[in-house]
């Protein structure tokens, strides 16, 4: 089973992500912020990461730099999801590592078949 992990301070969005990730058959990690975010990738293989870019503590783009240091980390597909979705901040995602950006909220059939597609 593929491991996915949630990267998400709302708990709102974090439990609509975790909802929809568990109806597609999946058991998420979840952390609330970068630092956490960290710790579960030092400790699991991750396969796919749904980044929020608005994060305490340490903004999405700076986790995301730090995984693509990180020669562990650098290759696991990464979806920003986030509610900065205009072309200009899209592009500053995909340019920073991402492979997709899903805007919040969320389109389900959307979100649904990112997830898939990065993880086949």
């Amino acid at each position: 089973m593929p491991e996915i992990l949630i990267v998400e301070d709302n708990l709102l969005n974090m439990v609509v992500e975790a909802d929809l990730l568990k109806s597609f058959g999946y058991e998420p990690k979840k952390a609330k912020d970068g630092f956490e975010a960290l710790e579960v990738l030092s400790e699991i293989k991750i396969d796919l990461v749904l980044l929020d870019m608005e994060l305490p503590k340490m903004h999405g783009l700076e986790l995301l730099r730090r995984m693509k240091l990180n020669p562990e980390t650098r290759n696991i597909r990464v979806i920003a999801v986030t509610g900065y979705c205009d072309s200009e901040s899209e592009q500053e995602f995909l340019k920073a590592g991402c492979h997709a950006v899903l805007a919040k909220p969320i389109n389900f059939g959307r979100f649904r078949s990112q997830v898939e597609e990065f993880l086949t």
